[in-house]
């Protein structure tokens, strides 16, 4: 009987440990209320997503809006300025607007 207790209870604790190549997301998916802050070179200036086509760009002052596409993990921004694509990786956000600028959720 000890045997069978020793052996469940080293099969529920391998079961209990997670694999470790799952990674928790915080992003989460939905960008509508989220606030994205610039890095390195790119820092003071913002992305706020304010609906779910909807997005304002802050940078030192100028204020652009625009829209937006998603599909949970790369996307689209549309702006009289042009077009630029997009992707989340949990908490960073790289746009890609003729560099790769880096933005994290804030």
């Amino acid at each position: 009987m000890k045997k069978i207790i020793l052996i469940f209870t080293m099969i529920l604790g391998i079961c209990a440990c997670s694999n470790s190549d799952e990674q928790d997301n915080p992003f989460g998916g939905e960008l509508v209320g989220t606030v994205w802050l610039g890095k390195g070179d790119d820092e003071g200036e913002s992305y706020s997503f304010l609906s779910n086509k909807d997005y304002k760009f802050v940078e030192r002052g100028f204020i652009e809006t625009g829209t937006y596409t998603f599909d949970g993990t790369n996307g689209t921004l549309i702006n009289p300025d042009g077009t630029f694509s997009f992707k989340i990786d949990g908490i960073t956000m790289t746009v890609e607007d003729g560099s790769s600028s880096v933005f994290i959720k804030n």
